[in-house]
């Protein structure tokens, strides 16, 4: 019970003065992971996606919240990723005038010429699906999961039960072994082999969603996330289905009619958000301070609006050419455009005015 209580004073604490404990607000970052993101998709240079890699890892070394972080071995990671789609689309896709060797015609899928060419696009998709991972897991190991919660808006008042049992599960779930290990340790047991896991694995993982189920009802019953129940009236519902009816069409016809099919998509999407905002205005549920926005909040956006703007927006001084760089039919050197590669570093400021 102590545990849970502890846990539910971290999760309900508010950040009252980011620039007195050095922290920034979670929407900052929101900003910053999204754009990072986008900014990775919208290429395919490789010289353009390894400077966002980079700044990713500068920004989560630099910004890691050790109570947070959740630490995965990335060398083995990127080692799997790019091995494994260098060698998906060397196999199964034969284009490309660099021929590195001839399977037999007769073998399904993968016979013919393999390329050069096809094993280096491959490797460029391998790096932007690492450099995914990476801002995500920068974004993780920032932001608490206390902040997370607070970002809840309103109008998904039923999903804050479930996002705090989600958010509290893996924790719980490596408390709770690191107990088991200690009673293994005493018994003088060592975890050898498959058979030593299968009496261990079941009540490890029911033991985890046991305390994650405790410390949600425990906030729940101190009035966390309580809301009056209201039954939404059909004018709410009809405009649900019309915003997403709305978004999906405008989805499909920008595929044949361009421009008039973005613009019906963003329509369906302010008619969501609209939506939710309402809502989230009528909802009677007890919040906590976030925090405020300060100059800290306001630099991390900047860092990452700005480059995305730059790519975004066909700008007359800016050659965006480079960004669609392709390895076919004869690879080259992708180009390099310095403005864009600079914008690209804005990512990795934040390690400037970190809170260490």
């Amino acid at each position: 019970m102590d545990s849970s209580l502890n846990e539910i004073k971290a999760i309900a604490k508010p950040a009252l003065n980011s620039s007195k404990n050095g922290r920034v607000d979670a929407r900052a970052w929101v900003i910053w992971t999204l754009a990072a993101a986008l900014l990775a998709m919208l290429t395919r240079n490789p010289l353009y996606i390894l400077i966002v890699l980079l700044a990713a890892r500068l920004v989560g070394t630099r910004w890691q919240n050790a109570n947070t972080a959740f630490q995965l071995p990335l060398g083995r990671i990127a080692l799997f990723v790019l091995t494994f789609s260098t060698t998906f689309n060397l196999l199964f896709v034969h284009i490309g005038s660099t021929v590195l060797l001839r399977l037999p015609q007769n073998w399904p899928l993968i016979g013919g010429a393999l390329t050069l060419e096809a094993a280096v696009y491959g490797a460029i998709n391998g790096l932007m699906l690492l450099t995914l991972l990476v801002i995500f897991l920068t974004f993780n190991n920032i932001v608490p999961g206390s902040d997370l919660v607070h970002l809840t808006p309103r109008a998904f008042q039923n999903l804050g039960l479930v996002v705090l049992i989600a958010l509290t599960y893996v924790p719980e779930t490596r408390r709770h072994w690191q107990k088991i290990q200690a009673a293994q340790a005493i018994r003088g047991h060592q975890i050898r082999g498959w058979r030593d896991w299968r009496p261990i694995l079941i009540p490890l993982l029911v033991g985890g969603m046991e305390r994650a189920m405790s410390l949600a009802e425990a906030m729940v019953s101190r009035g966390y996330g309580a809301t009056a129940p209201s039954r939404q009236p059909l004018l709410v519902q009809g405009l649900l289905l019309l915003g997403l009816g709305t978004s999906f069409a405008g989805w499909l016809i920008s595929f044949w009619w361009g421009w008039p099919g973005w613009v019906l998509l963003g329509g369906g999407v302010l008619i969501l958000l609209v939506l939710v905002w309402t809502l989230g205005e009528k909802t009677a549920a007890r919040r906590y301070n976030n925090g405020h926005w300060s100059w800290r909040e306001t630099a991390v956006t900047l860092t990452a609006v700005l480059p995305l703007l730059l790519q975004l927006i066909p700008w007359p001084f800016v050659d965006q050419s480079s960004l669609y760089f392709s390895p076919y039919p004869q690879l080259a050197l992708p180009p390099f455009n310095i403005l864009i590669g600079l914008s690209l570093l804005l990512l990795a400021l934040p390690i400037l005015f970190s809170h260490d």
